[in-house]
């Protein structure tokens, strides 16, 4: 379909996933494993931003 701009999984920046980093942030935002690991595939590897993410995620949850 021209002109449609929707934003798919494969359209989104690939981002190395660290292991120790979704680890931590799964211990410390008390989010399962594999959202952490989406959350950092997703939105980079900046600690802060993620943290600031997961708690977003669990004040809707």
């Amino acid at each position: 379909m021209a002109g449609d701009e929707r934003i798919s999984g494969s359209n989104l920046p690939q981002v190395a996933v660290d292991s120790e980093q979704v680890w931590q942030l799964a211990a410390t935002a008390d989010l399962p494993s594999n959202q952490a690991r989406e959350l950092v595939r997703r939105h980079g590897n900046d600690p802060h931003k993620l943290e600031e993410l997961a708690k977003s995620i669990k004040a809707v949850s």
